[in-house]
């Protein structure tokens, strides 16, 4: 059942969108902005539910009645949902999708009083869409609630952001993620470990759980703590290449964070909060001088910039471990 009580953290969040649905002042036109695997879809839904809902309860869906269990079923006509879609390239939604969505919100609403839209991942639009869909927010038709998830809010057009309500989501805290991992049947140590490295996203944290993400960290500490006593070789460097040639682009991408990560714990431990909290005995004991850092962090930031073009993952990955190498 879709409720209030699935979302994890966001209590003054949740209370606001509880008492604009009950006053029926929820605006015609929202963006709920914040990182990715924060809860923000899970919001957008029960806000849906609570606003399609025959008998809602304090701004909250009953979900007992027919409305609600075909929102949660993902089948109610009244609810629409526009999600970016895989190209060669990159995701994106694509100006086809909006003028669907136009032709969609054009009719009635069947089931309920309302229509309710959400566009995940709002910030995917290519211009084309950006405008197309503007013009439906200029001028909304009668009945109908935009909610446009994003995780990057800068990344919508200007006259887009004008037109909308911004409802801001905070990361969660470690302790947040990691009790709702216990819940789940994670171990406490593992639970413990994914919500320090999960960034305040507890989607993040579910998608390190199952892909392995604290030995990814691990691989990632572990080539550091190398190149930092001059112990990583050339034979190291093409074993590890040809192990990650069979990782995914995304993988790869993880650990360039995480020794992106690792390598400004080590530099601003003592003025900065650690991304790595529970590392620091170890990271404290690595030394390297500051300038060659700052000079692997940026090493790393090209190499995610790169990783968008079509190279081999195996050369990338290579070249960028003798960079580090060479960089030490």
């Amino acid at each position: 059942m879709i409720g209030w009580k699935n979302l994890i953290g966001h209590a003054a969040t949740i209370a606001y969108l509880r008492k604009n649905i009950a006053e029926e002042k929820f605006p015609h036109a929202v963006i709920f902005s914040g990182a990715e695997g924060v809860g923000k879809r899970l919001a957008a839904e029960v806000c849906a539910a609570a606003l399609l809902c025959d008998n809602p309860v304090d701004g909250s869906p009953c979900g007992v009645c027919e409305s609600c269990h075909l929102v949660a079923a993902r089948s109610h006509p009244d609810f629409y949902v526009v999600e970016a879609e895989e190209t060669k390239t990159a995701r994106n939604i694509k100006i086809g999708q909006i003028r669907d969505l136009q032709a969609e919100v054009s009719l009635r609403p069947i089931n309920s009083v309302r229509r309710v839209v959400i566009i995940d991942g709002a910030e995917l639009m290519n211009k084309a869409a950006a405008n197309c869909l503007l013009k439906t927010i200029e001028e909304p038709p009668s009945q109908t609630i935009f909610i446009l998830l994003t995780a990057n809010r800068t990344g919508l057009l200007m006259t887009i952001r004008s037109r909308c309500m911004t409802v801001h989501f905070d990361k969660l805290t470690p302790a947040q993620i990691a009790e709702e991992l216990i819940n789940r049947g994670v171990d406490v140590q593992e639970a413990q470990r994914l919500s320090v490295i999960a960034g305040g996203s507890f989607g993040r944290a579910l998608m390190l759980r199952d892909s392995g993400g604290a030995e990814l960290r691990e691989a990632a500490l572990d080539t550091i703590e190398k190149i930092s006593r001059a112990e990583f070789t050339n034979e190291d460097i093409f074993k590890l290449g040809a192990e990650m040639a069979d990782w995914s682009r995304d993988k790869f991408s993880d650990f360039l964070t995480h020794v992106q990560k690792l390598l400004w714990d080590i530099c601003f431990a003592e003025v900065l909060e650690p991304h790595n909290l529970d590392l620091v005995p170890r990271l404290s004991k690595i030394n390297l001088p500051e300038r060659k850092i700052l000079l692997m962090i940026e090493t790393g930031a090209q190499y995610h910039r790169r990783l968008k073009s079509n190279a081999s993952l195996r050369l990338l990955a290579e070249a960028y471990l003798i960079e580090l190498k060479n960089l030490r």
